[in-house]
C-alpha cells in the first residue's frame, strides 16, 4: 500500500521469477548437455540408425521395397524426435511432431519409447502443454522402471528416469535416481549438473547445489550450463562477487544465448545494478525477441520506475507468446493495481491463480484489489484465508487481512492481525498504523500514539490508507 510495499511486492515477484524461470527452464538448461556429452561415454544415449545412403536409380517400374522405406521413415523421425539436445522453445513444436510421428510407428525398441516420451514431455512442456507433458512423463518413469536393472543400473537410464521423475512433481524420487547415476558412473557430469538444479530450485538448498556444480565444471570448466547455474545460485545466496564472475564468464562463452543473459540480469537486478539488469534483458530480447522470461523481468523493472504502462506493454507480449506464463499475469495485475484498474487486476490474479493455484502472493493480491474496489470484501477475506495458509509468515498478508477486517467494520479482528504483524516487525509502519486506526474504531485513545509513531518511520503512511478509504 506504501511506495515501499510496492517495491517490496516488486522484488518478491521478481525473485519468485528467478525461480519459476528455472523451474520451468531447468530441463532445457541442464538435461541438454546430457545426449551430446553422453556420446563420447560407455553410457550413451540409445543410438540412431542413420539414414541409409542415396541407392542407384532404379528402372521406372521397379519400386523400392515397403518394408525398407517404412524402416527409413521411423529412423529419421526418430533422428529428429531424440538427436541432439534436448528440446527448447525453439524447437519444441518440430521436436514434439518428430516424436509423435516416432511413437505413432508402434516400431520403436522399449528404450527407444522410454527416450521419445520424455523427450516429447521436455518438448509439450516448453509449449506451455502441462497435461499432455505430465502423461509423456508419467509413461517415461513406468518406461524406465522396467528397463533399469536394480542390480547393474545404467548411469544414463537413471539419469533420464530422475528427470521424467522431476518433472513429474517427484523431487525426491529424482534425488535419488540423480544419485543413483552418479555411483554408476562418478564422472556423470550430466547427473552432477542435473542433481545441482533440482537441490537449487527445488530445495533451495544453494550450498549443496553449488558443491554438484563444482563438480560439473572440474570435469567441463566450459560448461555454460553449470556456469549459469552455479552463479544463480551465488547470486541467491547474496554472493554477488563470484556470481557474476560465473555469469560474466558464462556470457563471454555464449555472447549469444539470450538464457545466460537474462540470468545475469536477474543477478544484476538482486544486487541493485538496475541499469545493467535492463541492458541483459534488452540484449537478450534482441536475440530472441519472443523470449517471455526476458518480458517478465523487464516489466518488473519498468514497473518499479513507476512505468506501469510501459510495463502493461511488455506483459501483454508476454502473455500473448506464453499464455501460461503465471508471473506474467501476476505482474500485469500489479501494474494495474497501481493504475488502479482494479477490475483488470482481480482478472489477471485469477489468472495466475488459476494456472498456480499455490501462488499465495497472487491471492494476496487479488484480496487487496477486491477490498479496495469494494466489490466482493467475503471473497477478499477468503482469498486472505488461502493467502495465510500458503504465506504464513508474510506480513503483507497480516496487513491485508487488517485491512480488510476494517472495511468490514470489525476492527477487533483487524487488530489482532496488525499484533500478529508486529510481533515479527515492531517498526512496520503499515502495521502500527493499522493497529492505531482499529483501536481507535474501538474507543482506545492509544490507537493515536500507535498512527504517531507509524508516522514517524513512513510520513506517507497515513495518505496510502486514505487513499483506499480509510482514515
Amino acid at each position: 500500500m506504501s511506495a515501499s510495499n510496492k517495491f517490496l511486492i516488486f522484488a518478491v515477484a521478481l525473485l519468485v521469477a528467478v525461480i519459476g524461470y528455472l523451474a520451468v527452464d531447468h530441463l532445457e538448461r541442464t538435461t541438454a548437455p546430457a545426449p551430446q556429452q553422453a556420446a563420447s561415454q560407455s553410457a550413451g544415449p540409445a543410438p540412431t540408425t542413420p539414414a541409409p545412403a542415396p541407392a542407384a536409380p532404379a528402372p521406372a517400374t521397379a519400386a523400392p521395397p515397403a518394408a525398407a522405406t517404412d524402416e527409413a521413415t521411423v529412423r529419421q523421425a526418430y533422428s529428429e524426435c531424440v538427436s541432439g539436445l534436448f528440446p527448447t522453445q525453439a524447437d519444441a513444436q518440430l521436436r514434439a511432431a518428430a516424436c509423435s510421428k516416432a511413437l505413432q510407428t508402434r516400431r520403436l525398441k522399449p528404450d527407444e519409447i522410454a527416450l521419445a516420451r520424455l523427450t516429447r514431455g521436455i518438448a509439450r512442456t516448453a509449449l506451455g502443454d502441462k497435461a499432455l507433458a505430465g502423461e509423456d512423463y508419467i509413461e517415461a518413469v513406468q518406461r524406465y522402471d522396467r528397463l533399469i536393472d536394480p542390480a547393474n543400473p545404467d548411469s544414463l537410464a537413471l539419469y533420464r528416469r530422475a528427470v521424467a521423475l522431476d518433472a513429474s512433481g517427484q523431487p525426491d524420487r529424482a534425488l535419488e535416481d540423480y544419485s543413483a547415476a552418479i555411483k554408476a558412473d562418478p564422472k556423470s557430469s550430466f547427473a552432477f549438473l542435473g542433481r545441482g538444479v533440482l537441490l537449487a530450485v527445488r530445495k533451495r538448498a544453494y550450498d549443496r547445489a553449488i558443491e554438484d556444480f563444482d563438480k560439473v565444471l572440474a570435469l567441463e570448466p566450459d560448461n555454460v550450463t553449470a556456469l549459469v547455474s552455479r552463479g544463480d545460485a551465488f547470486s541467491q545466496l547474496s554472493d554477488f562477487g563470484r556470481a557474476m564472475a560465473d555469469l560474466n564468464r558464462a556470457v563471454a562463452l555464449a555472447p549469444d544465448n539470450p538464457t545466460v543473459l537474462v540470468t545475469r540480469g536477474q543477478t544484476e537486478s538482486r544486487r541493485g545494478n538496475v541499469a545493467a539488469a535492463v541492458r541483459d534483458y534488452e540484449a537478450a530480447l534482441k536475440l530472441d525477441p519472443r523470449y517471455a522470461a526476458a518480458m517478465v523481468n523487464l516489466a518488473a523493472i519498468r514497473a518499479t520506475q513507476g512505468q506501469y504502462g510501459a510495463a502493461v506493454e511488455l506483459l501483454d507480449r508476454a502473455i500473448a507468446i506464453d499464455p501460461r506464463n503465471q508471473l506474467a499475469f501476476y505482474n500485469r495485475g500489479y501494474a494495474e493495481f497501481a493504475l488502479k484498474q482494479y477490475d483488470k487486476a482481480i482478472a489477471d490474479y485469477s489468472a495466475a491463480i488459476a494456472i498456480d493455484p499455490n501462488m499465495g502472493l497472487a491471492y494476496n493480491n487479488r484480496a487487496l484489489n477486491r477490498a479496495i474496489a469494494g466489490s466482493d470484501l467475503v471473497a477478499a477475506l477468503a482469498d486472505s484465508d488461502q493467502a495465510l495458509k500458503l504465506l504464513p509468515l508474510n506480513l503483507e498478508v497480516r496487513d491485508t487481512r487488517g485491512f480488510i477486517y476494517l472495511k468490514l467494520g470489525d476492527p477487533a479482528l483487524a487488530l489482532n492481525e496488525y499484533n500478529a504483524a508486529l510481533t515479527i516487525d515492531p517498526n512496520r509502519a503499515l502495521s502500527l498504523y493499522g493497529r492505531g486506526l482499529a483501536r481507535i474504531r474501538m474507543g482506545d485513545a492509544n490507537g493515536k500514539g500507535d498512527q504517531e509513531a507509524a508516522a514517524t518511520i513512513n510520513p506517507e503512511v497515513a495518505n496510502d490508507f486514505s487513499i483506499y478509504g480509510l482514515k
